[in-house]
Parts: C-alpha cells; sequence; structure tokens
C-alpha cells in the first residue's frame, strides 16, 4: 500500500508546491545519457513566466514556464560523445553522455537481475569484468496510477555499469547494452522500467483498451480517485486482519512448534524431500505451514561455526536450529544462507524448523534448491525426511494493495507515459507469462501496445524488439492444449507490425524454473535484432520464422523467413515435427530438410491438411536452425 500512497501523495506535492525554483524529471539528472542523431528535448516546470536558460556545450537556450507550469526546450541532434555539463538556471547537471537510449520493459524476466541469486552464480566472471562506465542504467521504482501523472520515480537516477553496481541492472538489459557498446562504441543507456507478474494490459493506456470491453470496464472504474482510496483502504483492513491471524492464531507459534524435537512430531505429514511438497498438496495453500528434519553431526564437528544453505524459499521464511531462530527473509528469489554461531551446534541429532508464510504465493520450495549445513571445510547434506505440518490456513490475500499488477492501466501512467518526453533509440519487451491464461488476446494487446508507446514518442518507426516465451513446463507433463504454444504464435503473428524484430528462446530456458538463468543469450539475441531494425546492418537476426505450407501427394512443404545461409538440423534428425488430417488432432511426424525447406510426413496421415513444429510448453529437443545458430520459432500452419 506503501508504494501506491507514495505515488498519490508525490502527486499531490507536485500539484500544490509553489515552483521557487525550477523542477526537472528524474531523468534530466546527473550522469544521463541523452539519445545521439536526434532532437533532445529538456523540460520541466518552474513558476508562470519564469525564464529559463539552459546552458549545453557553449551554446544558450531561453524559454518561459507556460500557465501549467511547464517549460521545454529542444536541442538539436548532436554526435555521440561525453561527458559534459548542462546547466539549467541554477542547477548544474555533471557527467552527462550522448549514445544510444534504450526502453527496456516486461515482467520478470526483464526485471530480474544480474543480483538474483541463479543469474548472480551463472555469471561470476562477467561481473567481476563489468566495469563499463559508458553503459547506464535508469531504473523506474514501481508504482500504480490510474490517471497521467507528471513523473516517474527513481530511488538512485543514472548509475554506471561496474562489478558493484551491475547487481541491481537487468541482466538482459545489461547483456544487450554491452553487445551494442562492444560494436558500436557508443555510451549506451537503459531505462528499465518493469514489474514482475504483469500481463500486457496494465502496460496500456486506456483510450488503447477499448477494444477490450472486461479491461476497459476496469480502467474506466479505477479513473475514480475515490473508488481507488475506498479499494486501498479495504485492502488495508483486510491485510492488518491477515497478518493478525498469521500471528496470533498460527497453532505452530502457539504450541511453539520451534522447540519440538523432529521425533516427538509424530502426527505431522511426510516427504523424501521439499520438492515434494507440490506432490503432496494438491491444491494451493496460503497462510503457514511448519517443516521439520533432524541431521546428525559428528563430534569434531559439534560446536563450530556454520551456514545453513536452504537456497530460495517462495515467500517469507523463520528458520529455526535446535529452537533458536537464526534468519528470516521475505522473498521469493533470494537464497537463504544463515549463519550459526559457534555453540548451538550439537554432537548428534540436531534438529532445523522453517515456518514458510504466504499471503498471496501457494507455498512451495524450489525443485532446484539444495539443502546443507557448510562449515570451512566440510559440509553435512540435508537429506533426510521431512515433516510437515500446517500452521494456519487462511483465505489468499489479494496482491497489488487489492489494485492488482493485473489491473488494466496500471502501471502505463506510472512507469511509462512519464518518459515519453525523453528520446531514445528504441525498445526492448520481454512480457508474455502473465498473459498464457487468454494467448486468443495476445497479439491484439501486444500491437496495441507497440502503436500505443510509438504514438507517446511521437516516432512511427520506433523499432520494438520483443522476446517469445522460453521454454517451461512447471508439470513436467506436456498438456494436450498449449497455451504457452498459443502464445508463442500470438507473440510470432506481431511481427506483422513493422519495425519490430522478436528474439525466440525456447531452446535456452529451464523447464522446470519460469526464470531461466541464461540471460545472456536473450540480450545477445535482443542486440542481433537491435542492429538490423534500429541500426540497419546487413545481417542474419532472426532464426527461421514459419512462412507456407505446401501440400504435394502425403507430404507438406514448409518455407521460412530468414533461412539465412542455409536451414540446418542439430542433431540426427528433425524433432517435434506433426502433421494432421483434420487441423485438430496431430501425431508426430518425420521431417527433412530440402534445399531450404522442411518436408514433413507420416504414414499415418495420407491427406494431411496441417502442420506444426515445437507445439508445446517446453518443446525440449526442438532442434530446427539456420546456419548462423538461431532457433526456428514454433508454429501451426492453421
Amino acid at each position: 500500500m506503501k508504494k501506491f500512497i507514495h505515488c498519490i501523495t508525490a502527486l499531490l506535492l507536485f500539484t500544490i508546491t509553489a515552483y521557487a525554483e525550477v523542477k526537472l524529471p528524474r531523468l534530466v539528472s546527473n550522469g544521463m545519457v541523452l539519445q545521439r542523431d536526434q532532437n533532445i528535448k529538456i523540460w520541466g516546470w518552474a513558476d508562470i513566466g519564469e525564464e529559463i536558460t539552459l546552458t549545453f556545450k557553449n551554446k544558450k537556450y531561453s524559454t518561459k514556464a507556460g500557465s501549467d507550469h511547464k517549460w521545454a526546450i529542444n536541442i538539436g541532434p548532436q554526435q555521440a560523445g561525453g561527458p559534459f555539463n548542462m546547466r539549467i538556471n541554477n542547477n548544474e547537471l555533471q557527467d552527462l553522455l550522448i549514445g544510444d537510449v534504450w526502453l527496456c520493459s516486461g515482467q520478470s524476466n526483464m526485471e530480474a537481475t544480474m543480483g538474483r541469486p541463479n543469474i548472480k552464480a551463472n555469471y561470476p566472471q562477467i561481473i567481476e569484468q563489468s566495469n563499463y562506465p559508458m553503459i547506464r542504467q535508469f531504473l523506474v521504482k514501481r508504482d500504480m496510477a490510474f490517471n497521467p501523472i507528471p513523473d516517474v520515480n527513481s530511488d538512485n537516477g543514472w548509475v554506471s555499469a561496474n562489478p558493484k553496481t551491475i547487481l541491481s541492472f537487468s541482466a538482459v538489459a545489461y547483456f544487450f547494452a554491452k553487445d551494442l557498446y562492444e560494436k558500436y562504441k557508443v555510451p549506451i543507456g537503459i531505462i528499465h522500467s518493469s514489474v514482475g507478474g504483469t500481463p500486457a494490459q496494465s502496460w496500456i493506456n486506456s483510450e488503447s483498451l477499448k477494444t477490450f470491453p472486461d479491461y476497459d470496464k476496469v480502467a474506466q472504474k479505477l479513473k475514480d480517485t475515490a473508488e481507488v482510496a475506498r479499494i486501498l483502504n479495504e485492502h488495508q483492513l483486510k491485510s492488518k486482519a491477515w497478518y493478525k491471524s498469521i500471528k496470533e492464531d498460527d497453532l505452530g507459534i502457539n504450541e511453539k512448534w520451534f522447540l519440538t524435537p523432529y521425533q516427538d512430531a509424530a502426527n505431522w505429514q511426510e516427504i523424501a524431500s521439499l520438492a515434494q511438497l507440490t506432490e503432496k498438496i494438491k491444491t494451493p495453500k496460503y497462510g503457514s505451514i511448519w517443516f521439520k528434519t533432524e541431521l546428525n553431526v559428528p563430534e569434531h564437528l559439534a560446536g563450530k561455526a556454520a551456514s545453513l544453505s536452504l537456497g530460495v524459499m517462495q515467500t517469507q521464511d523463520e528458520t529455526y536450529l535446535n529452537g533458536q531462530k537464526i534468519g528470516a527473509i521475505n522473498s521469493g528469489y533470494t537464497d537463504r544462507n544463515y549463519p550459526i554461531k559457534s555453540g548451538i551446534l550439537k554432537a548428534g541429532k540436531n534438529s532445523i524448523t522453517i515456518r514458510l508464510i504466504s499471503p498471496t504465493n501457494a507455498i512451495a520450495f524450489n525443485p532446484k534448491n539444495s539443502y546443507q549445513l557448510k562449515f570451512s571445510n566440510d559440509s553435512i547434506p540435508l537429506n533426510g525426511t521431512w515433516k510437515f505440518k500446517s500452521g494456519i490456513e487462511t483465505a489468499v490475500l489479494p496482491r497489488g494493495n487489492g489494485l492488482s499488477g493485473h489491473s488494466p492501466t496500471a502501471y502505463y501512467y506510472a512507469m511509462i507515459k512519464p518518459l515519453s518526453d525523453y528520446s531514445i533509440k528504441g525498445i526492448t519487451w520481454y512480457q508474455g507469462e502473465s498473459n498464457t491464461p487468454k494467448p486468443e488476446q495476445y497479439q491484439a494487446l501486444l500491437t496495441s501496445l507497440i502503436n500505443t508507446w510509438r504514438e507517446d514518442w511521437q516516432q512511427a518507426n520506433l523499432p520494438f524488439l520483443f522476446v517469445q516465451l522460453a521454454n517451461y513446463s512447471s508439470t513436467g507433463i506436456e498438456p494436450l492444449h498449449s497455451n504457452w504454444a498459443l502464445l508463442r504464435e500470438a507473440q510470432m503473428k506481431t511481427l506483422k507490425t513493422p519495425h519490430t524484430a522478436m528474439a525466440v528462446i525456447h531452446d535456452i530456458g529451464e523447464k522446470d524454473d519460469i526464470h531461466p538463468a541464461n540471460k545472456l543469450d536473450v540480450g545477445k539475441r535482443l542486440a542481433l535484432a537491435a542492429e538490423r531494425v534500429a541500426y540497419h546492418e546487413n545481417l542474419v537476426f532472426s532464426g527461421p520464422i514459419y512462412k507456407s505450407a505446401k501440400i504435394q501427394d502425403k507430404q507438406v512443404y514448409v518455407s521460412f523467413d530468414h533461412i539465412g545461409t542455409g536451414l540446418k538440423c542439430v542433431g540426427e534428425k528433425l524433432n517435434l515435427f506433426s502433421i494432421s488430417a483434420d487441423g485438430k488432432e496431430f501425431v508426430p511426424a518425420q521431417a527433412k530438410i530440402v534445399g531450404k525447406q522442411v518436408v514433413v510426413w507420416s504414414d499415418a496421415i495420407t491427406k494431411p491438411i496441417a502442420v506444426r513444429y515445437a507445439w508445446a510448453d517446453s518443446p525440449d529437443g526442438a532442434n530446427l536452425y539456420n546456419n548462423e545458430g538461431l532457433p526456428a520459432s514454433s508454429f501451426k500452419s492453421n
């Protein structure tokens, strides 16, 4: 709730504060990267009629604040370079660069930072060598708004990349920027504005949602500030009651289960490993669940200092060792490595208890977690049986202060529209997971988003690069009807919009993790797309994209765009092609590359009418590429 109230409070303060001094938007600040080769707009607010003088590169510009307190000065196109200073009345801005600026937006896979545990562990050397003062990020602080507001929020403004700061950079955006910088040797600015778990409709304005009646109805309702205040107050009361109940009515707290020895937890359920919890509990659970195991510590390690490594947990935990609390973290993305002081561990059996609390995410553990007790020169794996018992089961607490991140327009007005006066080179977008429940809407939503943002920046041909969904299957079993494949198809069809490109990544994800660690190749593939669409390089920037299918006798001849110097099978034979006689039921098919086409057939189908490829949530084994090493997108012919 504090985040949303912060947004409302800032707007009110902005409106009533006297403009005794020139006020600048947060983007216009020390260390900013300005877009080269375009008109540069510098704007702000001041008293009505106040004269504004801007000095940049030994040239002066002047204007006056209008009746709405706004002022703007346009600086002609500039070549890449810097650092420079800029003076605006009494404001001295320092260390400014001129280069290329990219807006990087989307949901959690764009939001994922270099410091996220699985990403950080993947790139230790790259992080160590990340001293790039010419690559800078402006991180837009998460905020909601349902009507236009004047400015975004940011805690740190523009930040240069180095081994310390890089941990807060979007990993995808950093690898993208790094490739562009190393090729073009010009400063690269990243405006990072993304929020995990958000669908496309929360990043579009209300005018663009008129063709989506359900979303438009909500958007119009939330334009009423009184209604928003009512929702916030109602949610505050629900939150207070939820956390009060978790504190006072949890049976485990009242009976002090953290003191209960493992062998005395006789009426608790058992699982061989914490990863099996979702198999044992079929329906999502909210509230608290307690977990307990024990480990044997040999005499020579008893009493020594150690670290308890528990990996990532879904939300908030409280962890105890032999009845003593040793740590608590409220995050679904942070590794638990809790220090154990000397004297706590004893020889023989030691009891470990975890209380996991969740108001919004179903209680679960990451299947990749490794559980162990670490010493300076030794370790003990936690591979014994776990017991668990519910402390309190409650209803889910609605996210987003009662105003869900799924609310239409929620982030557009707070995190996109206020940026649109700042000249940029292009946009990268990594989002789609939250729209998989309704993939049939996505092409229209994404197309509307692209057009809306281009109108905001007044650039009809503004390059828009997006990432197709990675391979993912939380169950490990491919459904007969794949919403993930349907959404990938919607993304592919969005390529009909001019000056767009798509990075295909269903070969580099992780089927058991919706947030895969490989962000380097995602950034590289986006950079290739940028080199073609934004920098007009003559190169192969995409893997094969379905073009057409022609049926001859029992075979289907499939043609593609973007085959580069030729099609390639990575492996002994092509996988994951299937054909159908009715367009509904598909059977596995054989396929081979013949020249610039792929020929597909099955002995079970004598009159095929449709073909598809890599049509699954997690199309593991998909192996059609071009010779340049870029994967073909999944597709179906009709």
